[in-house]
């Protein structure tokens, strides 16, 4: 569909991340509601797409957009090799949803009929074959390929424990995953030692303000600790008499909503709201070591 994410791509790209998400707070959402963290991780995706496409005026009453997911194809316990192996599937985002809820039970049912498909094991197929095929076909292939989503999509578990090098620890590691063919932006998740970090990488004619995006994410992700108690428990007992006022699901850490009215926020800081941080990088091609003073 025609919206703010298309256009035609140029040189300069932009990147922006968060600050960690605890991995704990993801994790409460989805138990009160019986999904995963990926499940809460992709509504929270949706609805800053969402987000983003209401403010520069488009019009998203329901919308559906397509992303595109790589999946890991190796068995549990499989000796790594070198190379690939990751399937492709086409999971619906319901941009169109304006209800957090609403939105999360949607992905979850799109989440759960994938698992049980062979969407991702025919796509390596149609992959391999790809890169056996002649240049301007696989261009063609490729194209064909893109224009059944809009973005990439990619959540990657890292190491569940801190890395270490030369005795110093690895504190964070930030992913952008590279948008494919004609694909103005990617988002990228990635989970180590207890956190999430998301990262955007997007094209800078098309997309201009990334942050806008994982800002984005970081309140929807609130609005959904916000709802799910609620819903899962009732008003009973559970939301006080001020309206807005109700319980929230993460921590101060991770909170960062400015709507955010729940008894346990109020009255600290404002949530040390985590700001991520924008980059942008020029693309340089056909540079030769010579004309890059040998670096």
């Amino acid at each position: 569909p025609h919206m703010s994410l298309n256009g035609p791509l140029g040189m300069r790209k932009k990147v922006a991340w968060s600050k960690p998400i605890l991995v704990g707070d993801v994790k409460a959402i989805a138990h009160l509601v019986g999904g995963t963290i990926n499940d809460v991780l992709v509504t929270a995706t949706a609805g800053s797409v969402r987000q983003y496409l209401l403010g520069r005026g488009d019009d998203v009453d329901g919308l559906v957009i397509h992303a595109t997911v790589p999946v890991n194809l190796r068995a549990a316990g499989e000796d790594i090799e070198l190379g690939n192996r990751f399937g492709l599937v086409y999971p619906a985002l319901p941009i169109g949803v304006a209800e957090p809820l609403g939105r999360l039970h949607a992905v979850k049912e799109q989440m759960d009929t994938l698992k049980g498909s062979s969407e991702a094991l025919m796509a390596i197929g149609v992959l391999e074959i790809m890169g056996r095929i002649p240049g301007p076909l696989e261009r063609a292939a490729l194209d064909l390929y893109t224009s059944k989503s809009t973005m990439v999509l990619t959540n990657v578990p890292g190491p569940r424990t801190a890395l270490y090098y030369a005795g110093s620890p690895l504190r964070r590691i930030i992913a952008w995953a590279p948008p494919s063919g004609s694909l103005s932006m990617s988002v990228s998740i990635y989970s180590y030692a207890g956190e999430v970090t998301i990262g955007v990488a997007a094209d800078a004619g098309v997309i201009p303000d990334p942050q806008h995006i994982v800002d984005g994410f970081h309140a929807e992700l609130d609005a959904l600790a916000q709802a799910v108690p609620a819903a899962v428990k009732g008003d009973t007992g559970h939301r006080s008499a001020r309206p807005g006022a109700g319980h929230c699901l993460l921590t101060p850490a991770t909170c960062c909503a400015a709507a955010c009215r729940s008894d346990e926020h109020l009255g600290q800081v404002r949530h040390h709201r985590p700001r991520g941080r924008t980059a942008e990088l020029q693309i340089m091609r056909n540079i030769t070591p010579a004309q890059n003073g040998q670096a």
